[in-house]
């Protein structure tokens, strides 16, 4: 095939380019809810996940060969714009004391104490927009829990805001694209009011089927085909 700029400006034109500040993360930890519901308009930097298929050398005769024997995740890194009295690093600090007591709020008891794995990993969902802000993909990390908190700089010729840097580790992740291109598969909706609140539920194209219960208090959560989302 002969180049052609109308071929570039074509595809371009038929699916755009995604942009990289179209996103959203939601953090579902062991910490507060409502702390949890305000860090998704303080995440600046993110990373969608990426995965490493792992080889071993092999070689009977002629050249070495690789040879898949498994998959690997890869850690990602959210960057987080810090409150005043800085609840977002407080919210990490406390999540990571609670998978190795460190002793950084003061306790004595269970300093070092590692905790069970099934108490302390949460989960992560990264979602990416168009330029229209339909929603374009959903990465869900699953069993995630921060292994890093990088240290904030501080500088007094420095008026930038501060910024914590957290590095997290999952079991694996799921993940959903919502093409342009795809067959519509039809959208439904439906709501209703009772004694425990306002409870709703569609089925999304691309996504599945997804319902939310709001309580009469502060707090509700959404079900989802990756797991529940509080809000």
């Amino acid at each position: 095939m002969t180049f052609s700029a109308q071929n570039i400006l074509a595809t371009l034109n038929k699916s755009g380019v995604a942009k990289a500040s179209h996103f959203e993360v939601q953090i579902t930890g062991v910490g507060q809810s409502d702390l949890e519901r305000d860090m998704m308009f303080r995440c600046d930097t993110a990373e969608l996940p990426g995965r490493t298929i792992a080889t071993a050398e092999h070689r009977v005769y002629g050249p070495i060969q690789k040879i898949p024997y498994g998959t690997l995740v890869n850690d990602i890194t959210l960057g987080f714009l810090l409150s005043e009295d800085m609840r977002e690093k407080e919210y990490f600090e406390r999540w990571a004391d609670t998978i190795v007591g460190a002793g950084t709020f003061g306790q004595s008891t269970g300093k070092y104490n590692v905790e069970y794995y099934d108490t302390i990993t949460g989960q992560i969902v990264i979602r990416q927009y168009g330029e229209a802000g339909q929603l374009t993909s959903i990465h869900t990390l699953i069993e995630a829990y921060p292994i890093s908190i990088a240290p904030v700089s501080m500088s007094w010729g420095d008026e930038a805001p501060a910024k914590l840097s957290i590095t997290f580790s999952y079991r694996d992740y799921k993940v959903v694209f919502n093409r342009s291109d795809q067959p519509g598969l039809g959208a439904s909706f439906g709501f209703s009011f009772g004694p425990g609140g306002l409870a709703a539920s569609a089925r999304i194209p691309g996504l599945g089927n997804i319902s939310a219960l709001g309580g009469l208090g502060a707090t509700g959560q959404v079900n989802t085909p990756f797991g529940a989302i509080r809000f």
